[in-house]
């Protein structure tokens, strides 16, 4: 029904496209880009793997905030360094709280805030304040 000229050429066509292929023909040469691709897939299975492993062996502080692992930076690096330095201490438990302190018989440690409660790792979340306190610790 079409034009006789374009049905040949589509004919021809095929015929050399399928030319020496089954359905399962896998004898094609892989490309450098599907080989990238293929490499980036098995990388991210044995980091998720291996993710899966490390994750329960991690404290259940740090548990809690069901962050993932990735090779790339976070967004949380590109934070400035004083605000950086709060949400990693809150994340790790680990900097200037009266719960370390009081572990490793510190004491002539400040273990309160100067709002008057004691300094725990997610403190900065819960004060009501914030900036007016950040401005006092500033001096």
């Amino acid at each position: 029904m079409g034009i006789e000229g374009n049905e040949a050429a589509d004919e021809l066509a095929n015929t050399g496209a399928n030319e020496g292929r089954t359905d399962d023909d896998r004898s094609a040469e892989p490309t450098i880009s599907g080989i990238g691709t293929t490499a980036k897939a098995l990388a991210d299975i044995a980091t998720s793997d291996w993710w899966s492993q490390c994750h329960p062996g991690l404290s259940a502080s740090y548990r809690r905030w069901k962050l993932g692992y990735s090779v790339t930076e976070p967004p949380e690096l590109r934070l400035p360094r004083r605000v950086l330095h709060r949400l990693l201490a809150t994340r790790t438990a680990h900097g200037d709280f009266a719960q370390y302190h009081r572990r490793f018989g510190h004491t002539e440690a400040e273990l309160t805030c100067l709002c008057g409660f004691e300094k725990a790792p997610n403190h900065l979340v819960y004060l009501r304040d914030l900036p007016t306190q950040v401005s006092r610790l500033a001096g």
